[in-house]
């Protein structure tokens, strides 16, 4: 087994949320010379009061020559009690780089990641992605829907029409935005009439605005319990950008969830 590639792998595992809980297997497959094999991982992701399970199968593969492995693709299945309703997707590593286990987590279940792409001169871009379950790929993945910069979402400003009590503060604010564009429902507090209420945020680029919803999660329109108005059908708008004929395989994508060097240990995503 190749140790120097041994540990890059366990590396690039960390930093992409598995911790160090698919090491043993790793080491074991390695040794065994396999040309490919797969390393399952359950992850379980709090929403609320509720817990959602991701089910996790991560590629790996040998060079047709020497003895080094890489790691390609994962793919993600969102449960639910009903099987037939569950939600898979596959995401492709580039270099090590790529959507991580929470991230993909956040995509199945609806909500954009902020992300530092390449494109194919790899010149560097920021954008929203999005999972469009209406559509698919020839592959069977789900199409990608692609928010650039220019698109006009401004999570900063949309986040300064409400009274949230963190914004205050530069390094609660920081961390509020940060959270969001890993695609993280944001608990936060809003300051009305003299009250604190704690409030649930969802960044929606698409619609260039954040999602608001109660402690029960609920969604919240100006104040307004649940608004009725809103289609979560409704069409996208003219400049939107959509993924369609780019697939995240490949885009060159660079992490922006991954945590600071630190000595790796199990971490539960």
């Amino acid at each position: 087994m190749n140790e120097q590639n041994a540990e890059f792998l366990k590396e690039r595992l960390f930093y992409l949320g598995f911790g160090d809980q698919l090491n043993t297997e790793l080491e074991k497959n390695m040794k065994a010379g396999k040309e490919q094999f797969q390393i399952p991982f359950r992850g379980e992701f709090s929403k609320g009061d509720k817990k959602d399970l991701v089910d996790y199968q991560v590629d790996f593969s040998k060079s047709k020559q020497g003895d080094m492995y890489f790691v390609n693709k994962y793919q993600a299945t969102l449960k639910n009690e009903d099987a037939e309703k569950a939600k898979s997707q596959t995401f492709y590593i580039n270099k090590g780089n790529g959507v991580t286990a929470k991230e993909a987590y956040n995509m199945l279940d609806g909500r954009a990641v902020n992300k530092k792409l390449m494109d194919r001169e790899d010149n560097p871009y920021q954008a929203w992605l999005q999972i469009n379950f209406k559509e698919k790929e020839d592959n069977g993945n789900h199409k990608l829907n692609r928010y650039h910069t220019a698109y006009g979402f401004d999570l900063e400003k949309s986040l300064a029409k409400h009274p949230i009590k963190e914004l205050a503060d530069p390094e609660q604010k920081a961390t509020v935005m940060k959270n969001l564009e890993k695609g993280n429902l944001q608990q936060v507090t809003f300051q009305r009439e003299g009250k604190d209420e704690k409030m649930y945020l969802e960044a929606n680029p698409k619609d260039r605005n954040v999602i608001v919803y109660d402690a029960e999660m609920k969604k919240q329109f100006q104040g307004v319990k649940e608004h009725k108005g809103e289609s979560t059908d409704q069409k996208q708008t003219s400049g939107q950008e959509n993924s369609s004929s780019n697939k995240i395989k490949s885009e060159k994508t660079e992490s922006a969830d991954e945590p600071e060097k630190k000595k790796r240990k199990g971490v539960s995503i």
